[in-house]
């Protein structure tokens, strides 16, 4: 979705509506390859609408995603819907006329490529966690020779239990600041 700023700005009295599918597993994929193993076409609604000079877009994302778990790092498939709201504007002065959580870019040449801000709308709306099914439906917890990972809970609960454990190694570093000598 590629166009040019002063084509947009034809669209003050009626936006211009959008319903679009759009294909970017090669560009996500080849920028965004840590977080997403795979994604299906992602659907585009909104509009966008020139106002003052500047161009107000609303985007309704929809896609499928494959992102690594954040557990145990196995592909999960997973559903994503997400609203991108976003101003461009052509003179640093016109930043003056928006809140402070406005996101608001500043377009330097005429042509305006959503594609990337798609892609980046996309990318930061991936939760933090995502867990594979079994994962949901079980505690367990990655491990392996010598490590193993635990949730919070188990941590305090250890912690609990043996408060003044020496079981570091930097734990021998404690006697040289009693305060006793």
């Amino acid at each position: 979705m590629k166009w040019h700023f002063a084509e947009l700005q034809n669209y003050k009295n009626e936006p211009l509506m959008v319903d679009e599918t759009l294909d970017l597993k090669g560009p996500m994929l080849e920028k965004f390859s840590d977080v997403i193993l795979d994604i299906e076409p992602i659907h585009v609604t909104g509009y966008i609408q020139a106002d003052r000079d500047d161009l107000l877009i609303h985007l309704h994302l929809a896609t499928t995603i494959v992102t690594p778990s954040s557990r145990s790092l196995t592909p999960v498939e997973l559903p994503l819907e997400t609203d991108m709201d976003e101003i461009y504007i052509q003179e640093a002065a016109h930043a003056d006329r928006y809140e402070d959580d406005e996101t608001i870019i500043l377009v330097e040449h005429d042509l305006i490529d959503f594609d990337e801000a798609i892609m980046e709308s996309i990318v930061v709306s991936v939760p933090m966690q995502v867990l594979s099914e079994t994962e949901k439906e079980t505690d367990e917890m990655p491990s392996g020779k010598d490590w193993e990972v635990i949730s919070e809970d188990a941590y305090a609960a250890r912690k609990a239990e043996d408060p003044e454990a020496k079981h570091t190694p930097l734990a021998g570093l404690a006697d040289l600041l009693n305060d006793d000598e």
